[in-house]
């Protein structure tokens, strides 16, 4: 059930997202043993002039300021190793497929929780 929701300014250059998307989408599979199914991962673009880092505003993505803007969602029964592995390789595989430095990604983690997740037509319980 990880959801991982990526947030940046349009870049200069031509980025293939929905290829970038599907090896992130791979790549936690992979990583978590976890079904393709379970894994969701969106891209949007904020508009032009409508982010701020270091009371600077950009029309672009830059490679080294305003940092790509990271969600994971994952569920709570992760442990902190589990979770540490998750960011460090949603940051790899990111910086690996953009052009972004790996220094230049902001990632917040959030626990979901066992009947607290809406999933396939019913509320999701998880046992620990």
């Amino acid at each position: 059930m990880p959801l991982v929701r990526i947030k940046s300014l349009p870049f200069e250059q031509e980025v293939q997202i929905p290829q970038v998307l599907s090896v992130l989408s791979q790549a936690v599979s992979d990583a978590g043993n976890i079904e393709q199914h379970h894994i969701m991962v969106t891209w949007e673009y904020l508009s032009k002039s409508h982010y701020a880092h270091n009371g600077q505003v950009a029309d672009s993505q830059p490679i080294n300021t305003h940092p790509l803007l990271v969600d994971l969602i994952a569920p709570n029964f992760n442990t902190e190793k589990q979770i540490a592995a998750m960011l460090e390789l949603i940051a790899n595989t990111i910086a690996e497929q953009v052009p972004i430095a790996k220094n230049n990604i902001f990632i917040n983690f959030t626990p979901a929780y066992s009947d607290g997740v809406y999933d396939e037509g019913h509320v999701v319980e998880w046992d620990m």
